[in-house]
């Protein structure tokens, strides 16, 4: 593909003529890491005013807070140590201060933007079938062939563009924990062995680099932040960046960074999505099968359904979705289900204006899925499970030891039980969402004050078109009791 210039007009495969999105303009480079954005400052301030929204004026503000985020930890990390080494000190940090300081940097950087926006989308939405994939990567061996899996099976790669989080440790001198494959084991799954003092593998610069690819990359079609693993804050976190990386396409999907794509997935999800009957306000999401499982060709295997929560003590009493059932051979179109699975949904772009990614969820992982579910179904859209398995995930228990976020912010949060302290404040964010009734906080109107835990909900909190107490009775969830119903209505695939 020809990288056209700024003003050309260029021709797609249906003949007709169309006048390049000035949004596009400058290219946010994809190589190399961390890489400079001229003029930074000017396209930033043309985005947040609306003279001339650009990816790159977007991209320069996520950078200016992730710089100003890490100058913010280090120094609240030095604080934890030097609080640990004076023990008369009556004043120490906690969990509070440390999302208060997170929280400080947000409001500085990223909700001018946020509410520059509010309520409409960032760009003009293309209606040309076009598809864009959020990818969040943290320490990821496979994101190249992730990659290269969904250009090289898509029908139309041409219509097909890529946001991608890179969190890698960069610096050789301070990598621990890193992995290498090794072989597999009885079940075909990698084996893996932990290496330390070595880079992480960048992906997207080996998806790039290779002959095959490197034209979307030069088209513009890979979309790149750059993080250093010890300032990941999560998947919630790092979704959120990449939704930022959306440049007008016509469908959004949110993926993990260890996929496998059918051939002709995405006309085949576009398809699907159409059925639905709820459609343009239609989610599909799943849990996809292992790789051991999945076919690349037809017949594919039946859809899996999302159709079982659990609530436990260990997980903050905060439900867990959880996989049960599977869409029928002989179903004419996609069927309901009450829950979203992070690593995989597929939806118009739409959902971005109607369900903004929340930048309050740092360290979050349990309790992302029903957060994003909850939110969703109030604000009118429904969820479906696809028909058939088009994808398929790599699966990883810890006895794989694959790299976790967690283990970058424990080495920079080195006080026992800090992280975990930091993550309740969050998930008391996701409870406010689901209606608990034992939360309070004294300043929960000031949205001006760091340490409130429910900043901004009238932005990132539930719709209006459908009620909270209708989505717990939809998804059988007893919040007075912490239970979660069989919900047989959603694996036997009744309601379309």
């Amino acid at each position: 593909l020809a990288v056209p210039k700024p003003g050309q007009k260029i021709l797609n495969k249906n003949n007709e003529n169309q006048q390049l999105e000035p949004h596009l303009y400058p290219r946010l480079p994809h190589l190399p890491i961390f890489p400079s954005i001229d003029n930074n400052e000017t396209l930033i301030q043309n985005t947040l005013l609306h003279n001339k929204p650009t990816i790159a004026g977007i991209a320069a503000s996520i950078y200016q807070f992730l710089n100003a985020l890490h100058v913010s930890n280090q120094k609240f990390a030095t604080e934890l140590l030097e609080d640990e080494s004076n023990k008369k000190k009556k004043k120490k940090k906690n969990a509070n201060d440390l999302r208060a300081a997170y929280v400080t940097q947000v409001q500085q950087h990223l909700l001018p933007l946020e509410k520059a926006y509010r309520g409409r989308p960032l760009f003009p939405i293309r209606h040309d079938d076009s598809i864009f994939v959020s990818i969040a990567a943290f320490r990821e061996h496979l994101l190249a062939d992730t990659l290269a899996s969904a250009y090289s099976s898509a029908t139309h790669p041409d219509k097909l563009f890529c946001g991608v989080v890179v969190q890698n440790c960069f610096d050789n001198t301070k990598c621990i924990g890193g992995v290498k494959v090794v072989g597999k084991d009885k079940m075909g799954r990698d084996k893996m062995q932990k290496i330390d003092g070595i880079s992480d593998r960048n992906g997207v610069e080996e998806f790039c680099h290779n002959s095959t690819f490197a034209q979307y990359c030069n088209n513009g079609q890979v979309r790149v932040i750059y993080i250093q693993d010890i300032d990941a804050l999560g998947p919630a976190a790092a979704r959120y960046y990449s939704s930022k990386l959306w440049g007008g396409e016509t469908y959004y999907v949110q993926v993990d960074s260890h996929l496998h794509f059918a051939n002709g997935w995405d006309e085949l999800y576009i398809a699907d999505l159409k059925l639905a009957k709820a459609y343009p306000k239609a989610i599909l999401s799943t849990y996809p099968p292992g790789f051991v499982n999945f076919r690349q060709e037809p017949p594919y295997t039946s859809g899996t359904r999302l159709c079982r929560c659990r609530i436990r003590a260990e997980e903050g009493f905060v439900p867990r979705v959880e996989m049960e059932g599977r869409s029928r051979e002989n179903e004419t179109r996609p069927t309901q289900m009450a829950f979203m699975g992070a690593g995989f949904f597929f939806a118009s772009a739409e959902f971005l204006v109607d369900v903004p990614f929340d930048p309050f969820l740092p360290w979050l992982f349990m309790g992302e899925e029903v957060a994003l579910s909850v939110r969703a179904w109030t604000h009118g859209w429904t969820i479906y499970a696809p028909r058939k398995n088009l994808i398929g995930h790599q699966y990883r228990p810890m006895s794989m030891g694959t790299p976790h976020y967690q283990d970058s912010v424990s080495r920079l949060l080195t006080h026992p039980g800090m992280f975990g302290r930091a993550e309740n404040q969050v998930l008391d964010r996701v409870k406010h969402l689901l209606g608990y009734p034992d939360l309070h906080n004294d300043n929960h109107e000031d949205n001006s004050d760091p340490y409130n835990k429910f900043l901004e909900m009238d932005l990132y909190g539930l719709g209006t078109e459908r009620s909270l107490k209708d989505y717990l009775t939809f998804a059988e969830i007893d919040i007075d009791k912490r239970t979660c119903g069989p919900m047989k209505w959603c694996s036997d695939g009744e309601l379309e």
